[in-house]
């Protein structure tokens, strides 16, 4: 790990409701005596916001509410927020007459939140004395795929737009306050990185610089051996390597961003996810060195389970390709898939169930096919750690019991079960993978 790199420091749309609390942060990094890059989220409620207008882009009342909560939540903008506030404004209108046909408008206008969430926040930093200064992450060249809504950072051209736009401003002693969660596409367009994309964005910078470490700061989030809401005797996670933390990203742990991983292990680079309530609590994610393996639980719901019956299953060549490839055309996202001789079953988030139906159901009409049946409410629930495969099917068999799907790998066990039995089967595993292990 290089010690001589800046820290970089990112902070979560709830952190920032706690602008002094960020404040303290940056000014400790500071003192570190290492030059420190900020990578902002977008307020608290924002995104899902502009993502509700997206949904409704015929809805007038509804993107004359986002803007006045653009402003409110923006209060005291310098000069350059005006512009995107101004911005913003002018996308708004474009979205009735232009959206969807033109999808890359709503990265534009979904980018808008981390626009003004970075000048913002630039000027909280100035005004309390640190030189700080907002960058745009698709004006630095952070490049991204073409695959927008949930794009992904092309590590190799980024890395050297970064470098060349970040180390002029940590030279001269200042704090570059990035953007998160979107990029440059290779069409020249804006795109976003998905979800709690804004950690992604935080470690391939992170990467680039060759950072002392990248913290992902939360206000009230840490990782904890299973959900504290549904498992009260859950414990706090120390340390992570990173394919285990991939793992738990992968299965549903809402505190990473899956993708967030690769770009911090290929560089060597350590996170340290830093939660500014519970008690200050941390985890560091990096390589193994010797650390006790750990075991963790993840649930991940609502979602939907479909069964598409087929003549042949999973035995008939290239169903499964096909499947995937209609879901991927009609831009579904898949959750994980499963056959057996007879059927092919499809997980996907409870917002893709009209598109999957409209995907699939030709399939239903093609010589000897069978049926779509309708879509059922699900968990995906996974037992994350070294042995817990062997474990459950010893240990906690019953558990498995009425489980829609079962899938495994060297170092998890994730299966699908009604959503009603989620509480249960996370406490049960717990329970007896994790707890009795001690």
């Amino acid at each position: 790990m290089t010690m001589n790199g800046p820290v970089v420091l990112k902070f979560g749309g709830a952190a920032l409701s706690e602008p002094a609390r960020v404040v303290e942060r940056v000014r400790a990094a500071r003192g570190e005596g290492a030059g420190v890059v900020v990578v902002a989220s977008a307020r608290a409620g924002i995104t899902d916001l502009l993502a509700e207008v997206l949904a409704r882009p015929g809805d007038e009342p509804l993107r004359r509410r986002a803007l006045a909560r653009l402003e409110s939540s923006h209060r005291g903008l310098p000069e350059q927020g005006t512009t995107h506030l101004a911005r913003t404004a002018r996308l708004l209108g474009r979205i009735e007459r232009d959206y969807p046909a033109d999808r890359p408008l709503g990265d534009r206008l979904l980018s808008q939140g981390e626009r003004l969430s970075a000048t913002w926040l630039a000027g909280r930093l100035r005004h309390a004395g640190i030189p700080a200064v907002a960058v745009e992450a698709d004006h630095l060249g952070l490049m991204t795929d073409n695959s927008y809504g949930a794009s992904s950072i092309l590590l190799g051209p980024s890395q050297r737009n970064v470098r060349r736009g970040l180390q002029p401003i940590l030279r001269s002693g200042r704090v570059p306050v990035v953007t998160g969660f979107f990029g440059r596409s290779q069409e020249g367009r804006v795109a976003v990185l998905g979800r709690g994309g804004s950690d992604y964005s935080a470690t391939a910078i992170g990467a680039a610089l060759r950072a002392r470490r990248v913290e992902l700061v939360k206000r009230d989030v840490a990782i904890f051996t299973a959900d504290p809401k549904r498992v009260p005797d859950a414990r706090p996670i120390r340390w992570l390597t990173y394919e285990e933390a991939e793992e738990l990203a992968q299965f549903g742990a809402r505190v990473l961003h899956p993708l967030s991983i690769e770009p911090a292990r290929h560089a060597g680079v350590q996170i340290v996810v830093r939660s500014l309530g519970r008690g200050g609590t941390t985890t560091t994610i990096g390589p193994a060195n010797g650390h006790r393996p750990i075991r963790a639980i993840t649930s991940r719901s609502p979602l939907k389970l479909f069964h598409l019956r087929v003549a042949a299953g999973g035995e008939r060549p290239g169903v499964a390709a096909e499947v995937t490839e209609r879901l991927a055309a009609a831009g579904v996202n898949l959750v994980t898939l499963f056959t057996s001789a007879s059927m092919l079953s499809v997980v996907v988030e409870p917002a893709a169930s009209a598109s999957t139906l409209r995907a699939l159901a030709p399939m239903t009409g093609e010589p000897g096919a069978g049926r779509l049946e309708r879509p059922r409410p699900v968990a995906l629930v996974a037992a994350i750690g070294r042995g817990v495969t062997g474990d459950v099917l010893r240990r906690a068999h019953r558990i498995l019991r009425g489980a829609e799907g079962v899938v495994a790998s060297p170092r998890s066990i994730s299966m699908v079960i009604p959503l009603h039995r989620e509480r249960d089967v996370v406490r049960g595993l717990h329970r007896t993978l994790v707890r009795r292990r001690g």
